[in-house]
């Protein structure tokens, strides 16, 4: 039986009677055609599932059911890029189900509801390094290992231990010293494992993709050096790789792969990333290593 992670419910503008989809390989627009007022605000319901759920009952009219796959499963519902809040839907790269509906009779209501279906990761098409003007093209790719997994591996999957109860999985405010803070960060780190900051650089060029939530990649920060090796912070050990060694400062330049959990004054909010997270980091790496 289907079950429901989460859902969140905002008023949002309409505009032209439609609404799109954003964060994911495409941005798909509803509309009800049977509409004849363009312009109103509307109570948009967003709803995640595990799986396929059941039919939302006759107060509500199908307009639109396809196939959406997010690019780290965080998305936004506007009428322009970035208009709504985020909502965590599932794993990134993971082909959905997606349907949306319209109130009946109340036509102010939205309801999208989404769930996963398949991992469709492909290093060819998601991680392919860009191709700066006047650079040298990226190296042709070699053939690695895809990973594959299943919905139930991801964090966006697992129940939030910290949720006062299984029948109370709407997104509220979070109270002061509730762990975690945001939701979506909360719903990417359900264990509560450490988390860590790392500096943002506005001219970094380490990593191949833009950084959003629910993103894993490979990223660097200069760290003191200790004794033994190992990050005083115990962080950043997934996939660790120490890059240069600065003997005068004691610091060294380390990365390793970590999932974005968030923005937090100016820095990215990371965790370790878990192994099947990391897995596509390492299949893309060696897929269009020189």
């Amino acid at each position: 039986m289907a079950r429901l992670l989460r859902y969140r419910d905002d008023e949002l503008y309409v505009q032209y009677g439609r609404l799109c989809v954003y964060g994911g390989t495409d941005c798909p627009e509803f509309r009800d055609d049977e509409l004849e007022t363009l312009h109103y605000t509307a109570t948009v319901h967003l709803e995640a599932w595990d799986a396929e759920p059941p039919d939302p009952g006759s107060s509500w009219r199908p307009i639109e059911r396809l196939h959406f796959t997010p690019e780290t499963g965080v998305i936004q519902i506007g009428v322009m890029d970035d208009s709504g809040p985020d909502f965590l839907i599932g794993p990134p790269l993971f082909e959905c189900g997606l349907t949306a509906h319209i109130g009946d009779p109340d036509i102010t209501q939205w309801l999208f509801r989404f769930w996963p279906i398949r991992d469709v990761f492909d290093p060819l098409v998601h991680m392919k390094p860009p191709e700066p003007i006047g650079a040298t093209p990226p190296p042709e790719p070699r053939r690695a290992p895809v990973p594959v997994t299943t919905a139930g591996q991801w964090a966006a999957l697992r129940p939030d231990k910290y949720r006062p109860s299984e029948r109370s999985v709407r997104w509220v405010a979070t109270p002061p010293g509730f762990p975690g803070g945001d939701p979506v960060s909360n719903a990417l780190n359900p264990d509560h494992v450490s988390t860590f900051l790392i500096p943002s650089h506005p001219y970094e060029e380490h990593d191949l993709r833009v950084k959003e939530t629910g993103g894993t990649y490979r990223m660097w920060r200069w760290e003191r050096e200790t004794a033994d090796g190992d990050p005083e912070d115990g962080n950043l050990l997934t996939g660790r790789i120490v890059h240069v060694r600065d003997p005068h400062g004691r610091r060294v330049l380390a990365s390793g792969v970590v999932t974005l959990l968030g923005m937090e004054d100016g820095r990215y909010h990371v965790r370790d990333a878990e192994p099947h997270e990391a897995a596509r980091v390492f299949c893309s790496e060696k897929t269009w290593s020189n």
